[in-house]
């Protein structure tokens, strides 16, 4: 503002509060979850007949100059209480109070004398103060907020996060609400840092059970995110600018017009510090957190497809208000075990009358003192997979079959040459595991040939050429026989990266060529006697 607005304004200034033409005007504060008033901040304007409308940066200065603060604000708090004593609700107003006015008995008695005045409810009333207000003379503050207090006067941090924030601070003087500053909520979706603070504001608040107020929200995107990260109260331009009193009870008569709340409780980052809306919305399995009492306070679209029920059907309902009966019966006393002890495994389910199998793996979620504050579950669609396992033991069975005609067992091998997958042997019992087929395999080698091979193969590795040795196995208990072992490297970039091979049955072929050698040395023996 020019300089000679600014001589004009000091010139003005003492006229404008002694005949009370700085006049409060009305800002809405709401609830974030179903956007309903619960109180107004009252803030000062001052319309001027020469200079016209002049920002409050410019005259509560010039009104702090000619020591006219204290009655400026004495004023606005007893014109605005005794405007709102007439209007219905029970909302409350929000005045921001000077510091040197906390600082000083005289004035703060001044002050709740203008409440008196009016017949507004104390109860209704709260002061706002920003963190660098209580840094100047904290033990002045300390005096002010106790004595507010006892009027039933309530106390609220205002612009937290852009002083010289301090848990021992608000711990001190245990604030009845946080005020996030309105820089960090209009720069959420451009700034990072802003969102992470943001988080970290309402998690803070939602810890020490105080509820937060996030200012200047402009956008439905900033309204979403707040909600989704569990912020209590609002105000801003999307619920509304700063109007004088005598439109408010036309506004408190009209619900505010903005999106209803979506599919998130006021859960707060501090519950769920694992579940980053980002991967809720995006992630491409069932993503969903159980509270103890058994109610889904988060759930993403992925997990309610998977149960079959719309979004609005579960999140904030207990598993007996979204299941049938006897099924939920059954899930109360999966979660039961699960919440039950430190660890759990992987649970396979599927939903009655509904194609699809799921797994589902959990995450009990401590507080830092070791409460348990739910259950953070991650289910994966695994039809596909079971289907393919279905049609790999199918095939499996096939051939054992085969394998019984002409034994041959397939391999594979990593690059340092520990076996990954041997194929299943005829007489292999159904549902083993790859760990126990691989030991079964070891333990039918003949145990002089165990060690020789095993050189043999690890000396062969470095070269990555194709690998041939013979040894002998039982094939069944008892039965003894000789395989041929094959394989060959498969390369990338120049090196072996993987072996395949297989196990075949030359027990025939080696008694034969036994056979013939000894022919070849009786014939020998015999040509020799001659």
């Amino acid at each position: 503002m020019p300089k000679t607005i600014h001589n004009d304004v000091d010139q003005r200034i003492a006229e404008a509060v002694c005949f009370e033409r700085i006049r409060p005007a009305f800002q809405p504060i709401v609830t974030l979850t179903e956007t309903r008033i619960v109180g107004f901040e009252v803030l000062a304007r001052w319309h001027d007949v020469t200079l016209g409308e002049v920002s409050p940066d410019v005259f509560v200065p010039a009104a702090q100059s000619r020591s006219l603060l204290g009655l400026m604000t004495f004023n606005l708090m007893r014109s605005a209480c005794q405007a709102a004593v007439s209007w219905p609700g029970t909302f409350y107003l929000a005045f921001n109070v000077p510091p040197t006015l906390l600082q000083d008995r005289s004035s703060v008695d001044l002050l709740t004398d203008a409440i008196q005045i009016s017949g507004f409810p104390s109860h209704r009333v709260r002061v706002e103060m920003t963190e660098a207000e209580v840094i100047e003379d904290e033990t002045a503050a300390g005096a002010a907020i106790a004595f507010l207090r006892s009027l039933g006067i309530r106390v609220v941090l205002d612009d937290f996060g852009t002083g010289f924030s301090s848990m021992t601070r608000l711990h001190r003087f245990d604030f009845d609400e946080i005020k996030i500053d309105g820089s960090f909520v209009r720069a959420i979706e451009s700034d990072p840092g802003s969102r992470r603070i943001v988080s970290a504001i309402v998690g803070l608040g939602h810890s020490l059970d105080i509820p937060v107020v996030a200012e200047s929200i402009q956008d439905q995107h900033q309204l979403d995110y707040l909600r989704q990260l569990g912020c209590d109260y609002g105000q801003g331009w999307l619920f509304g600018t700063a109007i004088p009193g005598e439109q408010v009870p036309a506004l408190l008569a009209t619900p505010v017009q903005v999106s209803a709340t979506g599919g998130h409780l006021q859960l707060s980052p501090y519950r769920r510090q694992h579940q980053l809306q980002a991967l809720y919305t995006d992630a491409p399995v069932g993503l969903c957190f159980v509270d103890p009492e058994k109610r889904y306070l988060s759930a993403n679209a992925r997990f309610c497809d998977m149960i079959g029920y719309p979004p609005e059907a579960v999140v904030g309902r207990s598993i007996h208000e979204v299941y049938e009966p006897a099924f939920a019966v059954l899930v109360e006393q999966t979660l039961d075990a699960l919440m039950a002890g430190p660890a759990s495994v992987p649970l396979e389910y599927q939903m009655p009358g509904r194609p699809g199998t799921f797994l589902a793996y959990s995450q009990r979620v401590l507080d830092d003192t070791g409460v348990l504050l739910g259950m953070s579950i991650v289910s994966i669609d695994i039809t596909a997979r079971k289907r393919a396992e279905e049609a790999l033991l199918e095939s499996e069975a096939r051939y054992r079959h085969c394998v019984e005609l002409s034994p041959t067992v397939m391999w594979v091998a990593e690059a340092d040459g520990a076996l990954s997958y041997i194929s299943p042997l005829a007489d292999e019992p159904e549902g083993q595991s790859m760990e126990q087929r691989l030991q079964t395999w070891y333990e039918r080698m003949d145990p002089e040939d165990r060690e020789r091979v095993r050189d043999e193969w690890l000396a062969g590795l470095p070269r990555g050429e194709a690998f041939e040795t013979r040894f002998r196995v039982q094939w069944r208990p008892g039965q003894w026989g000789w395989v041929l072992s094959r394989g060959r490297p498969y390369i990338e970039q120049g090196r072996p990266t993987r072996w395949f091979g297989v196990f075949s049955d030359i027990t025939n072929t080696q008694t034969l060529e036994a056979r013939v050698l000894e022919l070849e040395a009786a014939l020998a023996a015999a040509s020799k006697a001659e």
